[in-house]
C-alpha cells in the first residue's frame, strides 16, 4: 500500500451504506453546509465519476497516477514500474479527498482522525462493474479509560464516544455505497466542503502547483473548509493531555489536563481539470423513404461553457461532426444522416484530453396499454419511430405485436406496466390504464367451525371468526334448551346440557356481499367420564426458528387443557400460543451460545374433566437439530475476512467469535442460497499470532476453532 504514515487509512471491502459505533453524535449545520453538491459523469477510462463537487464549487478528481508525489496515498499497482491501466494495472483504492490528523494523548496513547472520499471495489480486488465511492470518517484512540466519555471535535462535526474494546475507541462511518453504478450516496456523507491547506486559493503557494492540488498529501499544515469553523482535531476527556502544565487548548475552558488538540493536518486532493460527458441516449426516426434523424442527448458540468459534439462511431454511415447545444448541464443535437448509424460518439472536446462516450442508436417506441376489467382483456398498442424497416415490437412476457397491436384475452389480472421492446433496440415501459366496472365484493360465507365432542357441564365455545368476506353482523341459532352467550358475535358460548346426544347449532352472517347460507356445527355431549388420561403427543425433533405445534388431542376425557413449559436452568422460556387449547404453538428459539440454550425443551400437559375433579398430566420433549458449520478462511489485515459454509441453506445468521463461542464477537452474516457465508465487519477485535475464530449459527451449529491468517 502506497501511503505515508501520517495519511494511513484502511481500505474498505463490502461495507453497507452506513457503519458507525458511536455512543452519540452531534452535528450543527453551517454555511454553506456539510456534504457535497454534485457528482460528475462516469469516466469511460476507469468507471468512476470524473469528479465530485462541493457546495463551494470546488471539484476534485480521483488521483491514481503511477508517480504523483502530491497524491501519495492509494492502493498498490500490480506493476509499479508500468503506467496505470484499468483494470490490469490499477489500484484497489484511491482518493478524491483525504485528510488526516494525529495527536499524542496521555498514558502513551495516540488519537487519529481520517476523513476521506474514497473509491474502491465492493468485493476488494479490481473488478470492472464493482466500483464504489463512499465518504468515510474514522476516529481511533488508544489507551483510553473504559466507561469514560471522550468528546472529539473535528472539521466534519463533533462526536462523544466510549471505548468499544478494552482501552480502545474505534469509530468508523462509511456513507455512500449503493447499487452498482450509483455514485450519488457519498453526497450525503460528512465529507464536504473539501478541506484544503489554508494557502489554497491564493495561487501563491508553490507546493500546490498553481492551486491544482489542495495539499501535498504529506506535510502537516493548517487547513480551511470546515462548515462549522472547527478546523482542528480536539479531544476532551479526563486527563487526556499528556502534559499537566502545557495548555494545548487555549480557547477551551476547563482543566489543562482535560483537553488536547492540533490544527495541523495532512491533505491530499487534486483539482479536476476535466468536466467529462455522459452520452445519455441516441434515438432515431426513419421515414418510409429511408432518411434518418438521430436525436442525441448528453449531460456534463452545468454552468460552464462546454464544447460537446457528436460523431458517427459505427464507421459505416458517416456524418459530419455536429455540435450539441445547451449549457445548463443538458445538451442536445438532431443529426441528419443518409443511412442509419448503429453507434455515435459524444465528445467533450473542451477537456484535455477530450472526454468521450459511445452509445448505441436505437429507435423510439411509444404506445398504450389498456385493461378492460369487465372483459378481462389487455390491449397493447405501440409504434416505432422507424417507419422504413418497421422493426418487430414485442410486449415482454406477453408476445409480439402484429400491426402495432397485441390483445391478450382472457387475462385474470393485469400487470402494473407493460414493457415493449423493438428489434431495433428501442424500448418503452407503459403504465397500464384500467377501464370497466368495479370488482364485486366477496360474497359472505358463514363458517361455524368444526364439530365438537364435549362432556356434560363443559363450557362450549362456538367460533365463527373464519367466516369469509366483510362481515357486518353475526346470528347464531341454538336448539331449545340451550341458551347462548353473545349470540350476535363472532364467538358465542354455552354450557353443555346433562343429557347426552347431538346438538346442532347454526350461524348466518351478513355484509356488503349479501346474506350467507346457514352454516351448522354439531356438538356431541357424551356420557360423564370416569377416567381422564393426558396425552401430550410424541416427542419431536425440529429445526430452530420454526413454529412447533404440540398435540394433546389424543387425551381421554379432557374438558380443559393447560400446557406449561418445564424449564431447566439452561432452557430458555418460550411463549405458548393457545396454552389452554389441545394444540398450542410456539417458535423454537434460535441458538446463541452465550444464552446457554443448547438443549431440548420439555412441556407438561394437564387435563381435567368438566367438573375439575379428575385430572391427568403428561410430558413431551422437543429437541432442536443443529446445522454443521465449517470455517474455510479467516484472515485479519486491519479488517476481518471470514468465510465458510453451513449444511443448512435457510438464510440463518452466523456469528464469529475470537478464541471461542464465549469470546469477543467479531461480526456476523447471513448464510446465502448456496450455503456459504462471508463475514466482513467494519470494525472488530485485533487478532494476534496464533489466534483462532469460532463461528456459531442461529440453528445451533458451532464450528471447530480455525487459526487466523495475519496478512
Amino acid at each position: 500500500m502506497r501511503r505515508p504514515t501520517a495519511a494511513a487509512l484502511a481500505a474498505v471491502i463490502g461495507l453497507p451504506v452506513v457503519i458507525g459505533v458511536s455512543a452519540s453524535a452531534a452535528v450543527v449545520g453551517g454555511t454553506p453546509g456539510p456534504g457535497l453538491a454534485a457528482v460528475g459523469p462516469v469516466s469511460a477510462t476507469n468507471g468512476y465519476p470524473t469528479w465530485y463537487k462541493d457546495k463551494n464549487g470546488l471539484r476534485l478528481e480521483l488521483c491514481v497516477a503511477a508517480a504523483d508525489p502530491l497524491c501519495p496515498a492509494r492502493g498498490d499497482l500490480p506493476d509499479e514500474t508500468a503506467p496505470v491501466a484499468f483494470p490490469d494495472n490499477y489500484p484497489d483504492e484511491a482518493f478524491y479527498s483525504l485528510t488526516g490528523a494525529q495527536v499524542d494523548t496521555a498514558s502513551a496513547g495516540v488519537a487519529r482522525l481520517d476523513m476521506a472520499l474514497e473509491g474502491a471495489f465492493s468485493a476488494g480486488p479490481v473488478v470492472d462493474g464493482e466500483q464504489v465511492v463512499f465518504a468515510r470518517t474514522r476516529i481511533k484512540m488508544t489507551n483510553v479509560r473504559n466507561g469514560t466519555d471522550y468528546t472529539f471535535t473535528t472539521p466534519v462535526g463533533t462526536k462523544t464516544l466510549k471505548a468499544n474494546r478494552d482501552g480502545l475507541i474505534f469509530d468508523t462511518e462509511d456513507i455512500g455505497i449503493g447499487a452498482p453504478g450509483d455514485f450519488s450516496g457519498a453526497l450525503g456523507g460528512r465529507i464536504g466542503p473539501f478541506l484544503t491547506w489554508d494557502t489554497f486559493g491564493t495561487r501563491t503557494d508553490p507546493a500546490l502547483k498553481g492551486d491544482t492540488y489542495v495539499g501535498d498529501g504529506i506535510t502537516d499544515h493548517r487547513i480551511k473548509g470546515s462548515p462549522y469553523g472547527t478546523n482542528v482535531f480536539r479531544i476532551q476527556g479526563p486527563a487526556v493531555n499528556p502534559s499537566a502544565t502545557t495548555d494545548a487548548c487555549p480557547t477551551v475552558a476547563g482543566p489543562v489536563t482535560d483537553c488536547i488538540e492540533t490544527d495541523l493536518f495532512t491533505v491530499q486532493g487534486k483539482v479536476a481539470t476535466t468536466s467529462g460527458v455522459s452520452a445519455d441516449a441516441a434515438t432515431y426516426a426513419r421515414s418510409s423513404g429511408g432518411a434518418s434523424l438521430v436525436d442525441v442527448f448528453a449531460s456534463s458540468e452545468p454552468g460552464e461553457l462546454q464544447a460537446i459534439e457528436v460523431g458517427d462511431a459505427s464507421s459505416v454511415v458517416g456524418f459530419a461532426a455536429t455540435a450539441l447545444t445547451g449549457g445548463d448541464g443538458r445538451y442536445f443535437a438532431r443529426v441528419a444522416a443518409d443511412g442509419l448509424p448503429t453507434r455515435v460518439q459524444v465528445s467533450n472536446v473542451g477537456d484535455v484530453p477530450p472526454s468521450r462516450k459511445t452509445v448505441a442508436v436505437v429507435d423510439r417506441v411509444s404506445g398504450t396499454a389498456v385493461f378492460d376489467a369487465g372483459r378481462h382483456v389487455l390491449s397493447v398498442g405501440a409504434s416505432s419511430s422507424d417507419t422504413f424497416a418497421d422493426p418487430t415490437l414485442t410486449a415482454v412476457g406477453l408476445g409480439d405485436l402484429v400491426g402495432g397491436t397485441l390483445v391478450v384475452d382472457p387475462l385474470a389480472a393485469p400487470p402494473v406496466t407493460v414493457t415493449v421492446t423493438s428489434a431495433a433496440g428501442g424500448a418503452v415501459t407503459i403504465p397500464v390504464t384500467v377501464t370497466g366496472p368495479a370488482t364485486d365484493p366477496i360474497p359472505v360465507r358463514a363458517q361455524a367451525g368444526p364439530d365438537q365432542t364435549v362432556q356434560p357441564g363443559q363450557v362450549v365455545t362456538l367460533d365463527g371468526s373464519s367466516s369469509r368476506g366483510t362481515i357486518l353482523s353475526y346470528a347464531w341459532e341454538s336448539p331449545e334448551g340451550i341458551s347462548l352467550t353473545s349470540p350476535n358475535s363472532a364467538v358465542a358460548s354455552f354450557t353443555a346440557p346433562d343429557a347426552p346426544g347431538d346438538y346442532e347449532l347454526a350461524l348466518t352472517v351478513t355484509g356488503p356481499g349479501g346474506t350467507s347460507d346457514r352454516a351448522t356445527v354439531t356438538v356431541t355431549v357424551t356420557p360423564p367420564v370416569t377416567v381422564v388420561v393426558a396425552s401430550a403427543g410424541s416427542d419431536q425433533t425440529v429445526r430452530r426458528g420454526t413454529v412447533v405445534t404440540l398435540d394433546g388431542g389424543a387425551s381421554q376425557g379432557a374438558a380443559t387443557y393447560a400446557w406449561a413449559q418445564v424449564a431447566g436452568p439452561t432452557r430458555p422460556a418460550v411463549t405458548l400460543s393457545g396454552a389452554a387449547s389441545a394444540r398450542p404453538t410456539f417458535t423454537f428459539p434460535l441458538f446463541h451460545a452465550s444464552d446457554g440454550n443448547a438443549g431440548p425443551l420439555t412441556f407438561r400437559l394437564t387435563v381435567r374433566d368438566a367438573t375439575g375433579a379428575l385430572s391427568s398430566t403428561d410430558d413431551v420433549v422437543v429437541t432442536p437439530t443443529s446445522d454443521t458449520v465449517v470455517v474455510t478462511t479467516a484472515r485479519f489485515k486491519g479488517q476481518w475476512r471470514i468465510d465458510g459454509t453451513s449444511s443448512v441453506v435457510a438464510g440463518q445468521r452466523v456469528t464469529a467469535h475470537l478464541g471461542g463461542v464465549s469470546g469477543t464477537v467479531i461480526g456476523s452474516a447471513v448464510v446465502d442460497a448456496a450455503g456459504g457465508f462471508s463475514i466482513r465487519p467494519a470494525t472488530g477485535p485485533v487478532a494476534t499470532q496464533g489466534a483462532t475464530v469460532v463461528v456459531e449459527s442461529e440453528l445451533g451449529g458451532v464450528s471447530s476453532p480455525f487459526t487466523v491468517r495475519l496478512n
